[in-house]
């Protein structure tokens, strides 16, 4: 399999794509926690597998694709029998890492031990979805 190496316009557009989503969280970081909380009790997106997303994620999509109710990402919707419509742009959302757990293991001797599990440092990362309205059912 090669590599494919973006091309100098696909480049430009994906940091211009960036700086837009810079922006775009900027807005919302400097909305209180009560106007998102209200703007994002009148959207109520959720994921395909059922999950209610943040209230930032959802005042994140709102500006994106106001008319958003059902989102979930390219593999998520394959699964459902959906695909992504030829042409269509992801919804930039944050997504999270992984979550710091604790678990207890007992030796043989009956010696216990508890191990910190996730990554080191819990956080977010860029993450594209796309609204039903962006798919269509797969041929068969």
């Amino acid at each position: 399999m090669t590599k494919r190496t973006p091309t100098p316009e696909q480049k430009a557009q994906a940091a211009e794509r960036r700086a837009a989503f810079r922006d775009l969280c900027a807005k919302v970081a400097a909305m209180t926690d009560g106007q998102r909380a209200a703007f994002a009790e009148k959207i109520l997106v959720t994921t395909v597998e059922g999950r209610p997303l943040s209230a930032g994620n959802n005042v994140l999509i709102a500006f994106q694709l106001g008319n958003a109710t059902l989102v979930g990402g390219f593999r998520q919707w394959k699964t459902m029998g959906r695909t992504v419509k030829k042409g269509e742009h992801g919804l930039m959302i944050w997504c999270p890492t992984g979550q710091r757990g604790e678990r207890t293991e007992t030796a043989p001797d009956g010696a216990t031990e508890t191990i910190t599990t996730g990554p080191e440092k819990p956080g977010f990362i860029l993450g594209y979805v796309f609204d039903i309205s962006q798919t269509e059912a797969i041929s068969q």
